[in-house]
């Protein structure tokens, strides 16, 4: 099974994680949900996984970049600034804005639908930005959330299972490769789990393909430590 099998395999699979909603019983009359959920056909699922304070506080918190309060909240009301690209990398940056202490679950209830909803048709640069944004959200909540780290490792085995693709474009679009976050991530969750054989391959994984980074430095910092544990 390829590692987008893997991921869309698990992502359908609970891990531990349950909307503060779980449980509650249904809302005698739904409410009316306009703005960037509903363009992307998620106001259901929005009402049926959150609660009324869940949704209120994610629909504040979501400001971006050119957003009138006077013309109604982006997310659930009527106007918006920008008009969603795909559901699944939507919902990755989503789940960015509510990563925060005390909206954990929030956070990573987005991004499960975000993976759940993912697919091998999203163009290849905004699924590699989707699953970067997914990466972190997943990464940070590592020790709060069952499952997460797990989640965080598939995302960024996912990403890298394409990375040749997206640094072919980036590099035609951009004219150089910046750094990639999944590599960058998994490395470090290699290298802390002790897997240095793993950590070094990606490292040259990356630096053959010319993801920009220090790798030359991190080779060499864990060919050290592979040694003093061999």
């Amino acid at each position: 099974m390829t590692w987008f099998g893997d991921l869309m395999s698990a992502s359908k699979s609970a891990f531990g994680l349950t909307s503060k909603a779980s449980g509650q019983p249904a809302a005698a009359t739904s409410p009316v949900v306009q703005g960037e959920i509903a363009a992307l056909g998620l106001a259901d699922w929005w009402v049926q996984t959150f609660t009324e304070d869940d949704r209120d506080w994610m629909a504040n918190t979501y400001a971006p970049m050119g957003s009138d309060p006077a013309k109604g909240r982006p997310l659930v009301d009527g106007y918006s600034s920008r008009t969603p690209k795909q559901a699944p990398s939507h919902l990755a940056l989503l789940a960015t804005w509510f990563s925060k202490p005390g909206h954990h679950e929030c956070a990573l209830a987005v991004a499960e639908k975000s993976l759940n909803l993912m697919h091998e048709q999203v163009p290849v640069l905004e699924r590699h930005f989707a699953y970067a944004n997914l990466c972190k959200v997943f990464y940070r909540w590592r020790d709060t959330a069952p499952g997460a780290l797990d989640r965080a490792i598939l995302v960024c085995e996912a990403c890298i299972g394409f990375h040749e693709q997206a640094a072919t474009l980036l590099r035609a679009d951009m004219g150089v490769v910046p750094a990639h976050a999944c590599f960058r991530q998994l490395r470090i969750i290699e290298d802390k789990r002790g897997d240095y054989a793993r950590a070094i391959e990606l490292c040259e994984m990356a630096q053959a393909a010319g993801w920009a980074d220090d790798w030359d430095h991190e080779i060499a910092r864990l060919r050290k430590k592979q040694a003093k544990h061999s």
